[in-house]
């Protein structure tokens, strides 16, 4: 959400993209978003819950890297496809595997609380990063994105790897 929220701002006062051409751009965020949350829906099972989370991540981290670096002038609007693309079937994914993830007699509570942190994350974390950006620049945004998709990465893997060492220890 917050780089759906921000994206033209970084574009057009960070970046000297043209408006017109920000809001396109702008708008691809969310064209790639749509369209890969339709080709993960059709993939999910043949690719798996974990590779799908997984490369969604990685795909965001070099989405980010790319934006906060931006070594040519298209580079920001390449990110900002890529990251969409790439983000867009996190959260499906992760909801879809709970009760794999925490067995089924915890997954209605656990869904609940990822339903309510996903609502209170969109309320707080594009806040924050507007309050960053005016008291900053708005430069500080693609890193604070890089900083956010690598800890999702680094806890996703955490609890991967924390999940079949739980495993071994009860065979």
């Amino acid at each position: 959400m917050s780089l759906g929220t921000w994206t033209y701002s970084l574009l057009i006062e960070s970046r000297g993209i043209d408006k017109a051409m920000a809001g396109l751009w702008a708008g691809s965020y969310w064209a790639t978003f749509t369209i890969s949350r339709v080709i993960a829906g059709v993939y999910a099972k043949r690719v798996g819950i974990n590779h799908l989370v997984q490369a969604g991540l990685v795909g965001a981290v070099m989405g980010a890297v790319l934006l906060a670096w931006n070594p040519f002038k298209t580079a920001s609007v390449v990110a900002v496809a890529l990251i969409g693309f790439s983000i867009a079937p996190i959260f499906p994914a992760l909801i879809s595997g709970t009760s794999r993830r925490v067995g089924a007699h915890s997954a209605a509570n656990t869904i609940g609380l990822q339903m309510t942190a996903t609502g209170l994350g969109t309320a707080v974390i594009p806040s924050i990063l507007g309050i960053l950006a005016r008291q900053i620049s708005l430069g500080v945004f693609p890193i604070c994105l890089l900083v956010v998709f690598l800890g999702m990465f680094g806890f996703y893997r955490l609890s991967m790897h924390t999940k079949l060492l739980i495993q071994e220890t009860a065979e």
